[in-house]
């Protein structure tokens, strides 16, 4: 019985994922308790998919981090992926404060807390942290908080294997997908964007097989 836990399953590639799974659950008898803000969302797929549960918690909170952290200290599990990640988007200088603390408290501060409570575990699980293609290695306009934050997040992933080659970590960064976060007007849209389903059944076969870099890549629009 494999055990996953993804951390932002309510909407876009994490519930796109968490259905993926929900297919293999009575071949390969997969477990996944997802966690995220919004309750009816995470209830839908509950109905929906053999094998999910869920809890809620909001990951900018120190209250709702703080249930995640414990609940990974305590449950045995074999995978966690990491999806949180959010921003405002507009110029750096018009945005008030709490905004892009928020950002960094989503995107960075709480993947990282996620990534020192399993470290220190005996074995610790295979840690994915989802980052972006856009934004973790360049400069994204009108996005300067999410885009401090993927990039302070991909420093951690390089860092921590350097550090621990024999823990699992991975970083995968996926382009531009077709989903609610993305503005159906957005002008990136004419270039192509990704299918949340293929890049979530993409994700889960690279977890599963080996790769020495642990990074996957994709470019920022599909060829």
């Amino acid at each position: 019985m494999n055990r996953v836990v993804i951390l932002g399953a309510s909407r876009g590639l994490g519930a796109a994922l968490v259905k993926h799974i929900g297919t293999l659950f009575e071949s390969e008898g997969h477990e996944v308790m997802g966690f995220a803000r919004k309750e009816p969302a995470l209830a839908r797929l509950k109905a929906e998919v053999p094998g999910f549960d869920y809890r809620t918690a909001d990951f900018a909170s120190p209250a709702g981090q703080q249930s995640v952290l414990s609940y990974l200290g305590e449950a045995p599990v074999d995978q966690v992926i990491c999806m949180a990640g959010g921003g405002p988007f507009g110029l750096f200088h018009e945005q008030e404060w709490k905004n892009h603390q928020w950002a960094w408290d989503l995107s960075f501060i709480f993947p990282a807390r996620v990534a020192h409570v399993l470290c220190v575990q005996a074995r610790p699980p295979q840690l994915i942290f989802v980052g972006s293609a856009v934004a973790e290695s360049a400069a994204d306009p009108k996005a300067a908080s999410y885009c401090a934050a993927k990039h302070a997040l991909k420093g951690l992933f390089l860092s921590l294997r350097a550090e621990s080659p024999d823990w699992d970590v991975r970083l995968f960064s996926p382009g531009y997908m077709d989903t609610a976060m993305l503005p159906a007007n957005a002008a990136v849209r004419h270039k192509g964007v990704y299918a949340p389903a293929q890049v979530a059944q993409d994700l889960w076969r690279w977890s599963v097989a080996s790769d020495e870099s642990g990074h996957r890549l994709y470019p920022v629009h599909p060829d």
